[in-house]
């Protein structure tokens, strides 16, 4: 019969070396050495061993926008800037506040983008300001004034390099628009600035002369063409007219002027033949091209009221978009 045994052994320790029971204590002793060590490290009012990452200015934001006062939208350059490219960008103060300058209906308000407050961009985009759109659903008034505000920023930046102020949905459509300025592009409301369009004076009476256009800058000839046509040569300043006739030139009306009648408003006048004529049958394209002497907005749609064009002295209303653009055929 196989029987299973179990033996016990004990080790028998050298002589002068500690007993079980004495190692058994120092283990203790030890354990106890090691937490005292670690309570004092985690004890109040000691410094942490790692300390914690600056908080990044990224997403900082400054004031409230402050509505900018009407001699400093009177600053010189400044209208002719935001009717081109629909806004301008200025230091106030250098490094410290901008002011931003949009131009639209006189209404403002909700008729108009606002803006929020400036924040600190990520590197690259030193300046961000973001707008609200207009509201589509409100009337607005179809004049053409400029709006600006003061913008701070929430803490000073370097300007011995160009700053970049990123204008984010002015556009619409979460579009933004990049903006570089310098340490010298401040916003200056001097004696010679140029004056909002409610105090421009009025244009004379006989308004800017025309000069031909070259057919071969003209586009194609259309026979189906009755009205006048008008475009932009260059939007706001330089207009041009188109009219479809008889390849006889003295059957054609001829150009007197245009004028600026109102923010976006112009009128151009010719003079119908007055005498019978003997006209060729033929179709042939005519150009003037006309030089305002006082600038709308060649940001805004702009209404161009032609007459003198027929015998009956009737007068044609065109709608003339800004990217309405004279391009050869």
């Amino acid at each position: 019969m196989r029987r299973s045994e179990s033996h016990s052994l004990t080790a028998i320790a050298p002589a002068g070396a500690p007993s079980a029971r004495s190692r058994r204590m120092l283990a203790l002793v030890a354990l106890a050495g090691s937490a005292a060590l670690l309570a004092a490290c985690a004890s109040p009012g000691t410094s942490p061993t790692t300390a914690p990452p600056e908080p990044s200015a990224a997403g900082d934001t400054g004031a409230a926008p402050v509505a900018l006062a009407e001699d400093q939208l009177q600053a010189e350059g400044l209208f002719d800037e935001v009717s081109s490219e629909g806004y301008a960008v200025r230091w106030l103060e250098a490094g410290e506040s901008i002011a931003v300058v949009i131009g639209g209906s006189g209404g403002g308000g909700e008729c108009i983008p606002q803006p929020h407050a400036a924040e600190l961009g990520a590197v690259g985009a030193a300046v961000v300001v973001s707008f609200d759109p207009p509201d589509a659903a409100i009337a607005c008034t179809a004049d053409y004034r400029l709006h600006g505000w003061e913008l701070a920023l929430p803490m000073s930046v370097p300007v011995d390099l160009p700053t970049v102020v990123e204008l984010v949905n002015l556009r619409g459509e979460e579009e933004t628009t990049e903006v570089r300025i310098g340490a010298d592009d401040l916003l200056d409301a001097g004696p010679t600035a140029d004056p909002q369009p409610s105090l421009i004076p009025e244009p004379s009476a006989e308004g800017a002369a025309p000069s031909p256009i070259p057919p071969d800058q003209l586009p194609e000839a259309d026979v189906t063409m009755q009205d006048a046509q008008v475009r932009w040569i260059e939007p706001g300043r330089r207009l041009a007219v188109i009219l479809g006739g008889s390849g006889v030139a003295e059957c054609v009306p001829t150009p007197v002027a245009a004028r600026t009648t109102g923010i976006s408003a112009i009128a151009v006048s010719f003079e119908f033949p007055s005498e019978p004529m003997d006209c060729s049958a033929d179709f042939h394209l005519y150009g003037w091209q006309f030089e305002l002497e006082e600038p709308v907005s060649g940001t805004l749609p702009a209404e161009v009221t032609v007459t003198g064009t027929t015998a009956a002295d009737s007068s044609t209303v065109l709608a003339l978009q800004p990217d309405d653009l004279l391009s050869a055929p």
